[in-house]
């Protein structure tokens, strides 16, 4: 009997752990089978999400570069300080912004957004509104003559005479002979404004650069120098490289031989020289801003002088002459004569009569908006493209 009971348990002992054998095995099958599932199944979402996050991490990208370009857009519009690379940081995200200036009174703007390494990048072109290219000489004795008026199918003339011209546009005159085109009659003459500067602002300009110091006699600026503000009571002659600091009031003349620059502490806002006398930009002169985008020089002359008129005081020269190649920024005659000669360079120009020697072209840049010596913009700017690159 105990011989029988042992026998079995052997038997039963053995048949046990065969079961428990394949009881693990199956388990294990089913382990494996369930990961597997779950894998499919869990694969699929990770996917998903990951697909997820990459397309909102693009569209926060995209939207951010949309910010720095209407940023940029609105500061332009309300002539805000802007420089032409900006860069904003905005939860540790960052959006570039790029401003160029191209031809035909354009701005490009490019802005670059970036989030966790995802870029998108969009393009927005500003014009300037309602610049035509036209021209117009004032009252009964306005003139327009020997002149190319228009640019790019825009453009007209007004003068009491035109003569000599060709205009792309409609010639609007009362009289006028050799054109293009016969004159228009419908329109009276333009009415003759006020300058864009008034006596009082260069009253204010003066008192400013007084406030810095006089000095008295001529001054020849031989080697770098900067001055400003500062009231000179004589001649000042730049041979050199001269930086402008402040206001300069001088109450003599002014000839310009080599280059003047604002200094950078300007920024984006813009320095005054006046002169009591003529000023003369010689051959190769060059005028710079301070570097950031916005700022401007302005060279103002109150003297009367016209060459074509004998005025001992003028020696023979007209309140402001500019020769070849001078890269200016702004010149303002208003009372005198402004000269242009071959390749002269300017961004705007008042006078209370500009000559223009032959083969001479005046290239208006729209660039100047609005310097901080003016009372009010002088272009607005709209929206002429946009896209994503």
């Amino acid at each position: 009997m105990k011989k029988y009971f042992k026998e079995n348990k052997k038997k039963f002992s053995f048949a046990d752990r065969q079961k428990g054998s394949a009881m693990l095995i199956a388990i294990i099958f089913f382990l494996f089978i369930s990961l597997a599932i779950i894998s499919g199944l869990v694969s699929p979402s990770i996917r998903e999400f990951k697909n997820a996050n990459t397309n909102l991490n693009s569209k926060k990208s995209f939207f951010l570069s949309e910010s720095g370009s209407e940023d940029t857009f609105y500061r332009i519009l309300k002539n805000k300080l802007i420089s032409e690379n900006e860069t904003i940081v905005i939860d540790s995200n960052s959006v570039s912004t790029t401003i160029t200036t191209l031809l035909g009174s354009i701005k490009q703007i490019i802005s670059l957004g970036d989030v966790s390494s995802y870029q998108r990048k969009n393009n927005l072109t500003l014009k300037a509104e309602d610049v035509t290219g036209s021209a117009s000489s004032a009252g009964s004795t306005g003139l327009i003559s020997n002149m190319r008026v228009g640019y790019n199918g825009a453009g007209d003339a007004r003068a009491n005479t035109v003569r000599d011209s060709t205009v792309t546009g409609v010639i609007y005159c009362q009289t006028g002979s050799g054109n293009n085109s016969s004159c228009d009659t419908s329109q009276a003459n333009p009415v003759v404004q006020d300058f864009p500067i008034s006596d009082l602002d260069i009253a204010k300009w003066e008192n400013d650069a007084t406030s810095g110091g006089t000095t008295n006699g001529n001054l020849t600026i031989l080697s770098p120098t900067t001055i400003g503000p500062r009231k000179i009571e004589g001649n000042l002659t730049v041979s050199s490289f001269l930086t402008v600091s402040g206001t300069i009031y001088v109450t003599g003349n002014i000839i310009i031989n080599g280059t003047m620059k604002l200094s950078s502490s300007y920024g984006a806002t813009s320095a005054v020289i006046v002169s009591e006398g003529y000023i003369i930009i010689n051959n190769g002169a060059v005028l710079r801003d301070s570097g950031t985008f916005g700022s401007y020089m302005l060279l103002l002359s109150k003297s009367g002088c016209d060459a074509s008129i004998l005025e001992s005081l003028c020696n023979g020269n007209n309140a402001i002459q500019v020769s070849n190649n001078s890269n200016i920024s702004i010149i303002n005659a208003q009372k005198g004569t402004v000269y242009f000669s071959n390749n002269a360079s300017v961004k705007e120009v008042v006078g209370h009569t500009i000559f223009l020697k032959n083969n001479v072209g005046i290239n208006y840049s729209g660039s100047v908006v609005s310097a901080n010596f003016t009372s009010e913009s002088l272009t607005s700017w709209i929206i002429d493209g946009w896209g994503e690159e």
